[in-house]
């Protein structure tokens, strides 16, 4: 569960600052792997002392269409939880494993049902599978993955591609496509689908994702 994975495909390598207001609160390494049959391997390893969950460990198996296959989180610190999803067939999956009980979960999915969660990359993996053109704007099923419990529940998630943008980030001013999920979370990604920077409201405060570092490797 949740194993770490080894540099074999490793095509991007990226890490984030977030920020809550304009205070560094976390930093987030996610790595980008190529499978051999085309699909992706991606894990995002998030560590915090200014927010909950002190630490958030995800990996996500997807299709070359970007289509989630899997995704396995852990949390650690003051929320201790493991959790297993899967797609199978038309029946989203889910083992959530706490230190009292071990919670299994099933619902029923679409084929065109994408996933979200409290991660940079599940906002990139919808956009890049819907692939909006500027103006588009598509309202889809989503499973949506509860934060801390892990529970998944059906909803359903408006996505917009506003167009292209040259934005300025830590690492310079880069060419972007600014898309936006559920009217406040901002995403702007480049041409690769890699999400350059992100912009949500949590609580009544800005969050933000600002890069640190990204090398592109392949």
């Amino acid at each position: 569960m949740c194993a770490r994975l080894d540099t074999t495909g490793l095509v991007a390598d990226i890490i984030y600052t977030i920020f809550r207001r304009d205070t560094a609160a976390a930093h987030e390494r996610c790595c980008l792997y190529r499978r051999a049959d085309g699909g992706y391997w991606i894990t995002a390893d998030l560590d915090s002392t200014g927010f909950q969950p002190v630490a958030q460990y995800v990996e996500i198996h997807a299709g070359a269409d970007w289509r989630i296959e899997s995704l396995d989180i852990r949390l650690s610190g003051s929320v201790r939880r493991d959790a297993t999803h899967r797609a199978d067939g038309l029946t989203w999956r889910a083992t959530i494993q706490t230190d009292e009980t071990t919670i299994e979960q099933a619902i029923d999915i679409g084929p065109e049902t994408c996933v979200d969660f409290d991660s940079v990359w599940l906002k990139a993996l919808a956009f890049n599978r819907l692939k909006l053109a500027p103006g588009q704007v598509a309202e889809v099923d989503v499973v949506h993955i509860q934060s801390p419990s892990l529970e998944p529940a059906l909803a359903r998630q408006r996505f917009e591609c506003i167009g292209p943008q040259r934005i300025t980030t830590p690492m310079g001013d880069m060419d972007t496509m600014h898309h936006v999920a559920s009217d406040d979370d901002h995403v702007w990604t480049d041409s690769r689908g890699i999400v350059v920077a992100a912009r949500r409201v949590v609580n009544g405060l800005p969050h933000s994702h600002r890069l640190l570092e990204y090398h592109w490797l392949a």
